[in-house]
């Protein structure tokens, strides 16, 4: 069960991209700026993150519904979504700098590297299960999820943070501002 988990997830997560993508422009508000709030970098990697945390979260639930336990599933999702992470930059950055910004590259390049993580997860997930590394994977996730928001409202003056469209950094509404 833990391959038909892992095959369907890399789908879930894929299709969550674009969902994750643009729910803060569909709802502008401070609970959605923990979703991605323009075109930089840094943005683009809450994405990476935020995908799986979801989808896979959501997929998890459902087999557990099922009755199929998934072993070691919060520290299979941390460890495989930040594999992911540093892979996809690995992958992308070079492309990007050398050629700039291609929608179907990206995509290319996000499929692949959500395949080979999952991958890394499914090893993680075969694993004997361990309570503890778990609980220390939900903590991690949540304070991941806390400090991408704060970054979010408090960007680095750096081009990983900076929107290349419309050059500013992190929440330019000033509605949210005041």
């Amino acid at each position: 069960m833990n391959k038909r988990f892992v095959l369907i997830n890399i789908f879930v997560i894929f299709a969550f991209g674009f969902l994750v993508h643009g729910i803060y422009s569909w709802i502008p508000s401070f609970i959605t700026s923990i979703f991605p709030v323009n075109e930089s970098l840094y943005e683009h990697l809450k994405l990476i993150f935020l995908s799986p945390v979801i989808g896979s979260t959501i997929l998890y639930f459902i087999f557990r519904y099922k009755g199929i336990k998934i072993n070691n599933y919060a520290f299979g999702l941390l460890c495989s979504t930040m594999f992911n992470i540093i892979l996809f930059y690995l992958i992308y950055l070079p492309v990007y700098y050398a050629y700039g910004a291609n929608l179907v590259v990206i995509l290319i390049i996000y499929f692949i590297t959500i395949c080979v993580s999952q991958y890394f997860n499914y090893l993680i997930i075969e694993m004997d299960d361990n309570h503890k590394l778990n609980i220390v994977s939900i903590i991690s996730i949540i304070v991941l999820i806390i400090l991408q928001t704060y970054l979010t409202w408090n960007p680095a003056d750096a081009d990983f943070f900076r929107d290349p469209e419309t050059n500013t950094y992190g929440i330019k509404d000033e509605k949210f501002m005041k």
